[in-house]
């Protein structure tokens, strides 16, 4: 697809698994335009994570090719990966990764730190704290946030230097469901606003939200393109583990 944000054309990933070595992912190929909401579902084990970390050049591919924005980040020696990580991917890991002794405001800046923290940064980390409703913490250490005030911590962190191309794993696990909703509800107005999501979970409150645009099944290594499942909280479908 021309102008994809996010592509892989027949990705294969393998990892060592005993004395063999096993395809996590077996020839995956995704486009995801700007504004895409795209969410990855699949059994524990799966690959859903390692899916993520290839497709933001976290991880090179075995073979394949990934292109962000165009960039094939399978052919850039880790230097320029970082860069390209820097300037166009935003990572929100299940576990959240904030640095529990330092306050939000100084985890939010964090990505600003290999560059130099300007005023600017400062500007845009205070707003973005707003924007996501936690601007009242910000001064405090991650270590005494609730589990929903330092997902949208780690959300702010995430859309600090404005990426084009946003990853999430697990991003509702331990929220209730209200904070949940509310979460995937900030997920929805940043698609509108065209940063591309790509979103690996097992949580239908997520398939269902009516701003999913696209959803997959990873299964075996293999990728499938399926239907928006806005049908699945209300038909009560079970979801497998992470």
């Amino acid at each position: 697809m021309e102008n994809a944000v996010l592509s892989l054309r027949d990705v294969v990933k393998r990892i060592a698994d005993g004395r063999e070595r096993r395809a996590v992912l077996d020839g995956v190929s995704m486009d995801l335009a700007a504004g895409t909401f795209a969410v990855v579902r699949g059994p524990s084990g799966s690959g859903k994570t390692t899916l993520l970390a290839v497709a933001g050049a976290m991880l090179t591919p075995t073979s394949g090719e990934v292109y962000i924005d165009g960039e094939p980040t399978s052919r850039f020696r880790d230097a320029f990966r970082s860069d390209l990580r820097r300037r166009k991917v935003g990572f929100v890991f299940q576990e959240l990764e904030l640095l529990g002794d330092m306050s939000a405001l100084e985890n939010t800046l964090l990505p600003a730190v290999p560059l130099g923290v300007s005023d600017a940064h400062r500007k845009s980390a205070g707003e973005l704290l707003e924007r996501l409703g936690v601007a009242a913490v910000a001064h405090m250490p991650a270590r005494a946030l609730s589990g929903g005030e330092r997902q949208r911590v780690a959300l702010a962190r995430a859309l600090l230097l404005g990426p084009k191309l946003l990853l999430l794993d697990e991003p509702t696990a331990h929220l209730d469901d209200e904070r949940a909703s509310e979460l995937v509800l900030d997920l929805g107005r940043l698609s509108t606003s065209g940063t591309t999501l790509l979103v690996a979970t097992h949580d239908a409150r997520v398939h269902a939200s009516s701003a999913v645009t696209e959803v997959y099944e990873l299964a075996h290594g293999r990728l499938t393109r399926l239907a928006p499942l806005a049908s699945d909280a209300a038909e009560g479908v079970s979801s497998e583990g992470a």
